[in-house]
């Protein structure tokens, strides 16, 4: 079995780690395939190099999609690994859709995430939502006690809010992100101005969205711009993907060279 202090100790995420070694544990004791709740993508790709050395066991991340920003850990015996057809067929998710007029209050993907967390849903039983247009929204939600959301009315401010469980070839999945690296030169090392630079974003309208809780640092929200940040960060903006600050330079000029990794 895993030793779980050794891998929390180095673990950049406590609570994520953990999770992965209990249900380690109970694949390598059943023999069978377990999944973790939902954690942003690169999270889950980060906590599996911790057990990289561990032959016991094997991974798989996945969010109903190829290019979902949160996803689920698979954990397996690696003396017992299922066809990767296979995980993805039987992956413990199916499609949400949330069907309102929201021409006059229009609703963030938060918004959405917070509609279903208040009448019920653990929140790590949520994965990707993404807005359609001014009609509402849709998205990949754990497949285990949710009947009680089926053909519901809610109400999201005061917008009227109709639920449908789907299958997830049912919905419109959101465009890929191809890789690419972003190169660029900036005054400080804020993050409204790196932030502004990587997700190809006005400052102005950085900043909004940072101060709305519409941006993460390393997994958590922050509301402040002026945040100085280093390499190895992590950025994620609802519906814009991530960003990965691979290298900072200072300039003979005292500006910041920036290279960042977006996907």
């Amino acid at each position: 079995m895993i030793d779980l202090k050794e891998i929390l100790i180095s673990s950049n995420y406590k609570k994520e780690t953990e999770e992965l070694i209990n249900i380690a544990n109970l694949a390598y004791k059943h023999w069978e395939t377990y999944w973790t709740g939902f954690y942003s993508t690169y999270i889950c790709e980060e906590i599996i190099k911790d057990f990289e050395n561990l032959n016991d066991f094997k991974f798989f991340v996945y969010g109903g999609f190829s290019s979902s920003q949160k996803s689920r850990v698979a954990c397996y015996r690696g003396d017992n690994i299922p066809d990767e057809d296979a995980l993805i067929s039987n992956f413990p998710a199916q499609g949400i859709k949330f069907n309102g007029n929201f021409l006059f209050d229009n609703a963030s993907q938060d918004d959405f995430r917070t509609l279903l967390i208040k009448n019920g849903v653990n929140k790590l039983k949520v994965g990707d939502i993404w807005t359609i247009g001014d009609r509402g929204a849709q998205g990949i939600i754990d497949n285990l006690d949710i009947n009680h959301l089926d053909e519901k009315f809610f109400y999201l401010r005061d917008v009227k809010v109709k639920i449908n469980l789907v299958g997830i070839d049912e919905l419109q999945i959101p465009s890929g992100r191809s890789t690419k690296l972003v190169n660029t030169v900036e005054a400080s090392k804020r993050l409204d101005a790196i932030a502004s630079a990587g997700f190809r974003i006005s400052r102005t309208k950085i900043i909004e969205r940072i101060e709305n809780g519409m941006l993460k640092l390393n997994g958590s929200k922050v509301n402040k711009p002026t945040i100085n940040l280093k390499i190895g960060d992590k950025l994620e903006l609802e519906n814009k993907g991530f960003i990965e600050i691979l290298n900072l330079e200072i300039t003979k000029r005292e500006r910041w060279k920036v290279k960042l990794l977006r996907k």
